[in-house]
């Protein structure tokens, strides 16, 4: 028995030696080559093709075991047409940012070699990028203040060149790899929505609609099209805030934020006053715009009260309802019908509307995307990017005066919603041409819980208590529909004839671009040294495994042999 003992045990012995003795051949490709010992380090060709085929079958162990994460390089501004250093775009701050007072071109530079460029803007506007083989990249044709680049090769020095009046809040580059999740790679908006969100200011579309984007575009993997009836283009973080916590719940397409209505204070207990700064009669021009540009299947917009009775939020959802009835009359505002076209919202659902409620259990809905983390803990994540507005007391509930919960059918072109089963996708005609295939429309389950989605990556926050949660989806023929405006709601909508169940599966949604890292900006520094561009990982990496895979062997021939014994 000891001399098979010692048998494996020399086993081991010539497995390790064999794997210190390649891994320190590996090691030797790093040393600096002008030494004058360097030449004797290398690699013989013999060896290098000996070793081809390991190195491609451990490739894809390798890969796995460490992770491909990308690195922000460090960047350094080296010079300026204008004569001047700006240190606030490397500072890593959204709340400062530097003015362009002519056209002006940055030259930066980094010791990492990168293959992207991650810029943030106060003001959407376009900027070229210039490489060093004279090769220039066009960026903010889509008009995203967040927006990554890829430049299809690896580099260490680039031009920027921005406008005069541009500002520039923070820029960064990226090695080759999975990115930080608070890199955000944005879609275009979407042709056609399955969802409209409408809050009228940013951190309203968390507050008041609590988990409706989250499990909707987060998990589901839903084309949700976020629209913001006010900008705030006055106060120069609430727009990377604003896209902070959307990207943060899931959604991926950029928002539109309007143009046409400033945030200037309204008298918040008047919709008077609102409708005075802002116009009614515009205010109703941009829905139906907005309405007929998306033709979206359902809506979802504020308490026909304004929550807490801003005015501003009243003529928002006031103008929803009188402008879903006029987006299939080409006669109304007929400058948008001939731009986009008429079409037929399905349905749409107002905050706290009393009549046809349905009540939606964020809470007790976990979401796979997120790591089970429910939908109203999502929501309260995505409301915690606007630290602007924690000076104020409000916070995403799902219980008391503002409950986000709580919804009420307003409109429908497809019949009433089935009381108790809660969901906003029952009834929903799906259509090739517009949003997804058509197929079914997942739902919540019926009582306590919601199916599993997808999988993903994501992050966790916290949420208040509730109840309530909806349920399967059924088909169903379009009908006239019937709006309903003014402070108290009322009246009721035509039906339509319900036909066949969808089957209650889920739509897998699709991995975002960006990939989900982790919550945090240290990832790119966690993650430095982990890149498989980089070679010295390569070795440390196969050298492990190897000697894993020696000790292993080793340690089965041992125990065999004493099992015979």
């Amino acid at each position: 028995m000891k001399k098979r003992m010692a048998v494996g045990m020399l086993t081991a012995l010539l497995a390790l030696a064999s794997v210190v003795g390649w891994g320190g051949r590996v090691s030797a490709e790093q040393v600096d080559t002008t030494s004058e010992n360097a030449a004797q380090a290398e690699p013989t060709d013999d060896w290098l093709e000996s070793q081809k085929e390991i190195m491609v079958s451990l490739h894809w162990l390798t890969k796995s075991a460490v992770g491909v994460r990308a690195v922000a390089a460090p960047l350094t501004q080296t010079s300026s047409s204008d004569g001047m250093t700006y240190t606030r775009p490397l500072d890593d701050r959204e709340t400062t940012f530097v003015k362009m007072l002519e056209d002006t071109t940055l030259r930066y530079e980094s010791p990492t070699p990168f293959e992207r460029i991650y810029v943030k803007l106060e003001f959407a506007c376009r900027w070229t990028v210039k490489l060093p083989d004279g090769t220039e990249k066009q960026g903010g044709k889509d008009g995203f203040i967040h927006e990554l680049m890829e430049l299809e090769q690896s580099v260490t020095s680039f031009e920027l060149h921005l406008p005069k009046g541009a500002r520039l809040t923070d820029i960064y580059a990226f090695t080759a790899g999975k990115l930080p999740s608070w890199v955000q790679v944005w879609e275009p908006p979407c042709e056609n929505a399955d969802f409209l969100v409408l809050p009228t200011h940013a951190d309203d579309e968390h507050l008041w609609f609590g988990g409706a984007m989250p499990y909707y575009a987060g998990e589901l993997g839903y084309k949700v099209q976020v629209v913001y009836m006010t900008n705030h283009y006055n106060q120069n973080v609430r727009s990377h805030e604003l896209l902070n916590g959307l990207w943060t719940v899931g959604v991926r397409h950029y928002p539109i934020i309007s143009d046409r209505f400033d945030d200037i204070y309204a008298t918040k207990a008047s919709v008077w006053s609102a409708a005075k700064i802002f116009g009614r009669e515009n205010v109703l021009a941009f829905q139906v715009e907005i309405l007929r540009r998306f033709s979206p299947k359902v809506v979802i917009a504020h308490d026909i009260n304004g929550e807490y009775g801003h005015g501003a939020h009243i003529l928002n959802a006031q103008t929803v309802l009188e402008a879903l009835p006029l987006t299939d009359d080409p006669s109304a505002f007929p400058e948008s019908a001939q731009k986009y076209g008429t079409c037929k919202v399905q349905k749409c659902y107002l905050h706290l509307w009393t009549e046809r409620p349905i009540v939606v259990d964020w809470r007790n809905m976990p979401l796979a995307r997120f790591d089970d983390v429910s939908a109203l803990e999502m929501a309260v994540k995505g409301f915690h990017c606007h630290v602007s507005q924690f000076r104020y007391s409000f916070h995403v509930a799902d219980s008391g005066r503002y409950d986000c919960r709580k919804f009420g059918l307003a409109y429908t072109t497809v019949g009433d919603d089935t009381p108790g089963r809660n969901d906003m996708l029952e009834h929903i005609v799906r259509t090739e041409s517009k949003g997804k295939a058509e197929g079914d429309a997942p739902a919540v389950s019926g009582e306590a819980s919601s199916e599993e989605g997808t999988s993903g990556e994501g992050t966790s926050g916290e949420g208040t208590s509730g109840e309530g949660s909806s349920g399967e989806a059924s088909s169903g023929e379009a009908s006239s529909g019937e709006a309903f405006s003014g402070e108290a709601p009322s009246g009721e909508g035509s039906s339509g004839e319900g036909t066949a169940n969808f089957p209650s599966e889920q739509t897998p949604a699709e991995t975002d671009a960006a990939g989900q890292v982790s919550d945090g900006r240290s990832v790119s520094l966690l993650a430095k040294g982990l890149d498989w561009h980089d070679d010295r990982t390569i070795g440390s990496a196969t050298f492990l495994l190897l000697a894993g895979s020696g000790i292993v062997c080793a340690l089965t021939v041992t125990a065999y042999y004493a099992k015979r014994s």
